[in-house]
């Protein structure tokens, strides 16, 4: 029994094969047209790629921004409280503010972060040289301070300098460094670690800051099913304390750090997902463009295609040779888009944009921009392998 002819297989490779090599062939006669139609694929498949490394880039930094919070931290902002007593008894307060920071070798505007001890365990700080300030320095308001890795460069030129035991000016005070904490990114609530000066509370307060100081502090729920009802707690708590009557404006404001994440984790998606839509509409735009320059195609080779069924050319190859075209140009356009994706992101990487790799945005990118060739190709092919060979013989 004879399962298949392979003479037949054999012929129809050949002409499939040989039909692929006379429609590009046919693309490579109009350029600057194909070019044309190719622009806005090309384009799209750009844009797609960027937005989905755009979007990994912003989710990451978000993540890393709060990466020294847990979901189960609750920040309190409010007016600075004077120093001593209430305030350096709460929780982990912070006082916070931007001052200029004087070195013998340079200047440099940096945060102000005034806490307790317990901050050094809150915020997991590591200290490359030197020391955290101690309770008895903290009680006693002495002038101590502990340099950020960003700040220590800007002041002397290295994250790491010999410095401990020298004196810097901090506004108009002089305050003795004990100790530069670590690298570490994100921040600490509306604070830079890295970017920030580190002092006793009541430091910072009496010989800084003063009431110009942003007053925040740090609750810790037990769980995060108990981070609402602590939230509420909190407010009604200090709405009792500022003596706040009821539906008068409150003078503080009490954030979760899980609803803060989620709300920046949200605003980034649907960033991701507008710009991803613009990508997608110039796409379908450049899908219209191919089918249009197709059926032109099919309309000014009307007399060749009815010559070619003449001669025995079935149904099926000719709708292959057209959606052939279509679909090697938008390859061609993918290719281009890709490559043009890749320069970008490049770029914008150098110039310092939040920008991640992802290696599957390429494949996502090939894979809708050929399937756009295929849909809006269909038609163009299908109407040309409709043409009956009498009329496309009389076609003037």
């Amino acid at each position: 029994m004879k399962y298949f002819d392979s003479q037949r297989i054999g012929k129809d490779s050949y002409v499939y094969l040989k039909t692929i090599e006379i429609a590009w062939k046919n693309l490579s006669k109009n350029k600057f047209r194909s070019f044309l139609t190719s622009l806005g694929i090309i384009i799209g498949s750009a844009t797609i790629v960027l937005v989905i490394e755009m979007g990994a880039g912003a989710k990451a930094e978000i993540e890393k921004q709060y990466s020294n919070m847990s979901v189960t931290t609750i920040l309190v902002n409010a007016p600075a409280p004077a120093e001593g007593g209430a305030a350096s008894r709460l929780a982990v307060p912070q006082l916070t503010g931007k001052v200029q920071s004087q070195s013998k070798e340079n200047i440099y505007q940096a945060g102000i972060l005034g806490s307790t001890t317990k901050l050094y365990d809150l915020a997991d700080i590591e200290l490359v040289s030197g020391r955290f300030f101690s309770k008895e320095e903290e009680d006693n308001h002495i002038k101590v301070a502990v340099l950020g890795a960003t700040v220590a460069e800007e002041l002397f030129g290295t994250a790491n300098p010999d410095v401990i035991g020298q004196e810097i000016t901090i506004g108009k005070k002089q305050f003795e460094i004990i100790g530069i904490s670590k690298y570490k990114g994100g921040s600490l609530g509306p604070i830079s670690l890295d970017d920030s000066i580190i002092m006793p509370y009541d430091s910072s307060y009496r010989y800084v800051l003063g009431v110009n100081g942003k007053f925040n502090l740090n609750l810790e729920a037990k769980d995060v099913e108990s981070v609402d009802g602590a939230v509420s707690d909190v407010s009604r708590i200090l709405r009792e304390s500022h003596s706040l009557q009821i539906g008068s404006p409150e003078d503080f404001r009490v954030r979760d750090m899980g609803t803060n994440v989620q709300a920046a984790k949200d605003s980034a998606q649907t960033m991701a997902l507008l710009l991803g839509s613009v990508g997608l509409v110039v796409l379908l735009v450049g899908g219209i463009g191919i089918m249009n320059v197709m059926s032109i195609v099919v309309k000014e080779r009307t007399k060749e295609i009815g010559i070619r069924k003449a001669i025995g050319a079935k149904k099926n190859y000719i709708l292959f040779h057209f959606l052939t075209e279509a679909v090697i140009l938008s390859i061609f356009s993918s290719f281009i888009g890709l490559i043009l994706a890749s320069a970008l992101y490049y770029l914008l990487k150098k110039y310092g944009l939040d920008i991640i790799f992802v290696w599957w945005s390429y494949g996502l990118s090939a894979m809708f921009t050929i399937g756009i060739g295929i849909f809006f190709g269909y038609y163009p092919a299908l109407k040309a392998a409709g043409l009956k060979p009498v009329d496309t013989i009389r076609y003037e």
